[in-house]
């Protein structure tokens, strides 16, 4: 593992300085613990190109054919279809892990998987070129990487670490893991217009190498500390049981996967609360202010001998020039929802549309479209899109922040039993405010405090508890976990959508659920904190966690 020596170069000795203000790091770790910090930064750089790459793929062209021939779906049907399937392929991808788990060295694992997943994304690349459907196999995919390359990438960040350094330095890995969801998001949206979803693909390959080489350079640093590691990092870490087994004969990684089941399940079904709060805040206003046709004027192009108040057929062109009284949707950003009116001016590219009991002036051309089922969709996409652009970006903001400046002080003061409490407290606060008042914006300031916590606190937390554990259930269990838990949580999310549609159960009914599923969380972590205890002796905070 790491040596934790204190031989010191000056440049080490000015980046020792600017680490230790985010956790208590020593002279020697400084180039293992930025190197890592790289390595995560960009794996989630390039997962957030071919996530971005994966949603138009799978909404505009799902690709789903049986027997050649296309299924009648329309995009979010496929995909909700292909993320059940995702926890049934990933049965398969951790048998499969484990079996090379148990042959090969940690490098020789890294490499193998890395080259594995570049070299899909030249096939991808080729396949495109080809004219192949890629939605689903390309949803699936990603899916797989995901959590496979991450699981991995964490699993040797545990077994380069003891648990002593893991508790400080993973603080700082995670920076990166947050800093990387923000740059990635931010990059795919600049160069996907440029160079094209397949060209990303290959982006994403050329990431994924350079990633292999600085794991390398990790690897290298630990064989060449002061108490070696070449014997442990040659040795297969699979063990002789598969994941599957590993976690079943041991009460404490079964407890990390129910941590991680519930997590995923009360986290999908916010997801799906969100999303529907937003979709009917949207619609909320449609049909409340329909303006009627003045006397004498005449009907819009396109709807001819129509009231300009009433709706276009549903086959008229959404791009077709608008002129003055023909019937609108127009786009309010700030409240997220649609407003039914009719254009009173054009001015150049902007229009005055009377709409709401206004007359809004100055309204952008992506914020007007045409009132047919085309434009309707376009309006929802663009109040869709800014309300999810500006959720992102909160949620990434604050959980920056969090990584930066509490994560580290968390886990040196209170300890990561205790850090385990916070994101289901956040989740049951969250949840009983839904259940009194189901309104978008206080879904919204709940999932941005819920995700933000999710990606700083609870995830460095969660890759802490393997700290402890020996190296067989780091690699072959963690990947179970990592992997098909994780998507049988959203599984169970689905589940319950699905039954709550059936029974026609409103926002509030999904919200109780959650709460109940946050009190079993908030047990399951209880149950966490006394065998992490066990395992690996008293830190700070132990005595509040006796309380709970």
């Amino acid at each position: 593992m790491a040596s934790t020596g204190e031989n010191e170069t000056p440049a080490r000795g000015v980046l020792h300085r600017l680490l230790s203000i985010f956790a208590e790091v020593k002279p020697r770790e400084v180039f293992s613990v930025l190197v890592l910090t790289l390595n995560v930064f960009l794996l989630l750089t390039g997962y957030y190109l071919l996530k971005v790459v994966r949603e138009p793929l799978i909404l505009a062209g799902g690709g789903l054919e049986i027997g050649g021939q296309k299924l009648d779906l329309d995009g979010p049907e496929v995909k909700a279809y292909a993320a059940a399937g995702q926890a049934l392929l990933l049965v398969g991808v951790v048998r499969a892990y484990g079996a090379m788990a148990r042959r090969f060295g940690r490098m020789q694992l890294t490499t193998a998987l890395t080259l594995f997943f570049a070299g899909n994304l030249v096939l991808f690349f080729f396949l495109a070129r080809l004219g192949v459907p890629l939605g689903v196999p390309f949803y699936l995919w990603v899916g797989c990487f995901n959590l496979t390359v991450i699981a991995q990438f964490w699993s040797f960040a545990n077994d380069v670490y003891s648990p002593e350094q893991g508790k400080r330095l993973f603080a700082i890995v995670g920076i990166g893991s947050s800093l990387g969801a923000m740059f990635g998001a931010q990059i795919a949206k600049r160069i996907y217009v440029p160079i094209g979803p397949y060209n990303m693909m290959l982006v994403a390959a050329g990431v994924l190498l350079a990633c292999l080489w600085l794991t390398y350079l990790v690897h290298r640093d630990d064989l060449a500390g002061p108490d070696g590691g070449e014997k442990k990092a040659d040795a297969p870490p699979g063990g002789a049981a598969g994941g599957f087994k590993i976690i079943a004969g041991d009460r404490y990684l079964l407890l990390i996967a129910a941590l991680t089941l519930v997590l995923n399940w009360v986290n999908s079904t916010g997801e799906y609360i969100l999303d529907r709060t937003l979709i009917e805040s949207a619609t909320s206003a449609l049909g409340q202010e329909r303006a009627p046709a003045a006397a004498g004027e005449e009907a819009p192009a396109g709807a001819a001998g129509a009231d300009p108040g009433a709706p276009l057929a549903a086959g008229a062109d959404p791009g077709a020039p608008l002129a003055a009284g023909a019937p609108v949707y127009l786009v309010d950003p700030e409240a997220s929802r649609l407003l039914e009116g009719k254009i009173a001016a054009v001015k150049g590219a902007a229009f005055d549309v009377e709409a709401g009991g206004k007359v809004v002036e100055g309204a952008e051309k992506g914020l007007v479209h045409p009132r047919t089922e085309k434009g309707k969709k376009a309006a929802l996409g663009a109040i869709i899109g800014t309300f999810k652009g500006d959720f992102f970006y909160w949620v990434n903001t604050l959980g920056v922040v969090l990584q930066l400046f509490l994560v580290s002080r968390i886990f040196k003061y209170f300890g990561v039993r205790f850090a385990l409490f916070i994101l289901p407290t956040i989740a049951l606060l969250g949840n009983a405010s839904l259940a009194v008042l189901p309104a978008l914006a206080v879904v919204r300031v709940a999932k941005i405090a819920e995700n933000s916590t999710d990606y700083s606190v609870q995830n460095t937390a969660r890759q802490a508890l393997f700290l402890p554990v020996g190296r067989d259930a780091k690699y072959s269990a963690k990947a179970a976990i990592d992997t098909f838990v994780v998507r049988a949580g959203d599984v169970l999310a689905a589940v319950g959508v699905i039954v709550g549609q059936v029974l026609a159960l409103s926002v509030r009914h999904f919200a109780v659920v959650n709460i109940a599923l946050a009190l079993a969380w908030l047990g399951v972590v209880v149950g966490i904190a006394r065998e992490h205890k066990r395992r690996a002796g008293d830190e700070p905070g132990a005595e509040d966690l006796k309380a709970a």
